[in-house]
């Protein structure tokens, strides 16, 4: 367990911890398909979860939370591997060609053969990370001060 939060300050940590993971997003993937995954799908996750924790810090005002470690850090590792294979580079994607990752721009110089697996990860990743955070957030315990 965690040492011992107050629910706004937790709240607005994740709020800045949301700014930052969108900034890192949209500058690691600045192709159409990573952004309307992104701008779609993950923008209107983060404002759900962040109404979650507003609602959650009115209705415990005097009340402290604690947090458990391993879905913090399954969410990290789901977060960083949604990074590794975002698509960073779609010459071609709308005439229907596939998107090359993030990590197979970066690390092979040379784009000219696509690695479909970690291509076709990318959903995969998303849809585990978004699952990570609502576990992470439904495994949050309120206690008093």
């Amino acid at each position: 367990m965690s040492q011992v939060f107050s629910i706004r300050k937790f709240t607005l940590f994740f709020a800045l911890y949301v700014l930052a993971s969108l900034a890192v997003y949209l500058i690691a993937s600045n192709t159409i398909a990573a952004w309307i995954i992104y701008l779609f799908i993950l923008v209107p996750f983060y404002i759900v979860c962040i109404l979650y924790l507003i609602a959650l810090s009115l209705n415990n005002r005097q009340r402290m939370l604690r947090y458990r470690r391993l879905p913090l850090y399954l969410s990290i590792i789901f977060q960083s591997l949604m990074i590794l294979t975002s698509p960073a580079s779609c010459y071609g994607f709308k005439q229907g060609q596939a998107c090359y990752s993030f990590m197979q721009t970066h690390l092979d110089g040379n784009t000219t053969q696509h690695w479909s697996i970690v291509e076709n990860m990318f959903p995969v990743t998303s849809f585990l990370y978004i699952i990570s955070v609502v576990v992470f957030l439904k495994m949050i315990h309120i206690e008093n001060k």
